[in-house]
């Protein structure tokens, strides 16, 4: 393809379309497109300014740093709430640059005159968040309990289908560490019985496209998972529904859970933190990285020794603090 027509918009459409159809013939997942696709509207919306006095072969790395400053206050006009003095996550901001960057490699990659932003990349680097609180949030001990006990109250008021659902739909991402996306898609003919008698194997639609099994504990699930086979609900109907039929989102699943959160008396909030629960249990019990990294389907062994390298952050915290609990 021809890298530019100077007209700037027209060329970073033209170039996006390209883009999001190569992402769908690879297979990315939805997830992943929708996500890609938001970050580049973004900084199509950002390059409007920009319309006439720039060309797309003059993008370098200060205008693509000017992108996150334009996020950030895009943040702040938003209402966002400023913290450690931003208004948007670092998380986030690597988030966009991440598809950003994937997005100038493909346009690297496939334009006649061989232009290359790859350089313009190197030096823009926002800073590791993988130390941040906001990631690796997770329940204690005491408030999985609660949680618990939050669970049994709602199916106990004979609440029906629905108190079942949201018990499951914690459960599989506390127990198996399915992310919500996973969760949202499971269907009864997705359980089977495993090798292991007491455990659950869960077909499930991973990350990437690929099909992985999770698996998880009967005795944790059998009480929910009964509850829905009476029902005749349909082996093949989704679990995650709402009481007109309609899938649950992600909305739906977010503003549930926080709700079960708020009754256990839990002061957290977010999906994910059910999945970073089963990691740091895991990993506080000594288990293998390689096998965590199967339990939760990393790619990566990186991800996984992330979980690793919080808990030796407790303990020195703890050592310095002179907080150690004799038992």
């Amino acid at each position: 393809m021809t890298l530019s027509t100077n007209d700037f918009i027209g060329d970073l459409e033209r170039w996006y379309k390209a883009y999001n159809e190569n992402m769908k013939a690879l297979s990315y997942a939805i997830n992943t497109i929708e996500l890609y696709s938001r970050a580049i509207y973004g900084f199509i919306e950002y390059s409007h300014g920009y319309q006439d006095e720039m060309k797309l072969s003059e993008v370098k790395s200060l205008f693509i740093a000017g992108f996150l400053t334009y996020l950030e206050d895009e943040a702040r006009k938003g209402k966002k709430s400023l913290k450690n003095g931003h208004y948007l996550s670092k998380s986030t901001k690597q988030t966009y640059l991440k598809a950003i960057k994937s997005f100038f490699t493909f346009i690297s990659d496939n334009n006649d005159e061989l232009h290359t932003f790859d350089r313009y990349f190197k030096n823009i680097k926002v800073a590791d968040s993988s130390k941040s609180e906001e990631r690796l949030i997770y329940l204690s001990e005491e408030e999985i309990v609660r949680l618990h006990t939050a669970l049994e109250r709602e199916k106990s008021k004979k609440e029906g289908y629905n108190a079942y659902r949201n018990a499951l739909l914690i459960k599989l991402m506390l127990y198996a560490g399915l992310r919500i996306s996973e969760a949202l898609q499971v269907k009864l003919t997705d359980f089977k019985g495993g090798e292991a008698e007491c455990m659950y194997s869960i077909d499930i639609y991973g990350k990437g496209g690929k099909d992985q099994f999770a698996y998880i504990a009967k005795e944790i699930i059998n009480d929910e998972i009964e509850y829905m086979g009476d029902l005749k609900m349909g082996c093949d109907a989704l679990i995650m529904v709402t009481q007109s039929g309609q899938p649950l989102d992600r909305t739906n699943a977010y503003t549930i859970v926080n709700r079960l959160y708020l009754k256990a008396g839990i002061a957290k909030k977010g999906l994910h933190l059910l999945r970073h629960t089963l990691a740091m249990r895991l990993t506080k019990r000594d288990v293998n990285p390689i096998v965590i990294k199967k339990i939760l389907r990393h790619s990566n062994l990186n991800t996984t020794t992330l979980y690793a390298k919080a808990t030796e952050e407790s303990v020195e915290k703890a050592m310095v603090g002179g907080a150690i609990e004799r038992r």
